[in-house]
């Protein structure tokens, strides 16, 4: 998927990326289970391996031309992120948290609507500069602990190009003979 040296092919068709996302799903786990267990790489350079290919996929996708994130997740909000809703809203963070936010048993706070009652029609955020800490976070590839995080980027692969792409483009430098291996098997020894 290379088209010049050092440079990688971006898939954006949404269709394309749920279609390979879901006939890869059992690769991505053995992928998964690799990188947990065998990848030999610190945690530190796997961290900032995935930082840098982010920083490069990035470059090549506009987070306006898809808008998934904000149209199907649900948005976790904190206290800060309603008292800089409130503020740019020119409302009190206790309307804030009457017109657009829910509490989940466990004491999660969320918008309660999907999508996001913030999303424009051209997918821009109506509060951008002042939108959720789990928003200018998203997609979490910066986050470091990437090994600790594997399972939830799977959850979303199919939902955003960046992190299907990220995540196709460590697949092949990492894993360079992974994709012939069967399923479940090891190259390492069990026993030392």
């Amino acid at each position: 998927m290379t088209s010049e040296p050092g440079r990688t092919t971006i898939i954006r068709d949404i269709k394309l990326i749920e279609r390979y996302a879901r006939n890869n799903e059992a690769e991505d786990l053995r992928f998964r289970n690799f990188v947990v267990r065998d990848l030999d790489m610190s945690t530190s350079a796997l961290d900032e391996k995935v930082a840098a290919t982010t920083d490069e996929v990035r470059k090549q996708l506009d987070c306006l031309a898809c808008g998934r994130c904000c149209r199907f997740l649900q948005v976790v909000v904190d206290d800060k992120d309603i008292k800089r809703l409130a503020h740019r809203l020119g409302i009190l963070p206790r309307e804030v948290l009457h017109k657009y936010v829910n509490t989940a048993p466990d004491g999660t706070s969320h918008l309660n609507s999907i999508p996001c009652p913030f999303l424009l029609q051209d997918n821009r955020c109506s509060v951008y500069e002042d939108r959720p800490q789990s928003c200018r976070d998203f997609p979490y590839l910066h986050a470091g602990a990437t090994r600790s995080r594997l399972l939830t980027l799977l959850e979303y692969i199919s939902l955003c190009p960046i992190i299907f792409n990220v995540w196709d483009q460590m697949k092949r430098e990492l894993w360079k003979h992974g994709r012939r291996k069967s399923p479940g098997r090891s190259t390492k020894n069990k026993n030392g």
